[in-house]
């Protein structure tokens, strides 16, 4: 069975998460990273409500969408001067 659309679409911003993560990850840019993590949830949000024309999704429902589909969270990859 193939995967649906929301798996497909956690897969690739899982890839592009964890490889922004991996580049960016120095210890004085965390909150960078969380800014972008944050962003990309709502991101995400907006568009699964654009594929319906019925209504959108609410916070409550993409918070459950989340834990069956986690995006990875930010992480220092590269410490410096610690």
């Amino acid at each position: 069975m193939g995967e649906t659309a929301v798996e497909w679409q956690q897969r690739s911003l899982m890839q592009k998460l964890n490889g922004h993560y991996a580049y960016f990850g120095v210890t004085s840019n965390y909150r960078a990273l969380h800014r972008l993590w944050h962003r990309t949830r709502a991101i995400w949000r907006k568009w699964l409500s654009l594929r319906s024309q019925k209504s959108f999704v609410r916070w409550q429902a993409m918070e459950k969408l989340l834990e069956e589909f986690p995006l990875p969270k930010p992480r220092i990859v590269h410490r410096y001067g610690t």
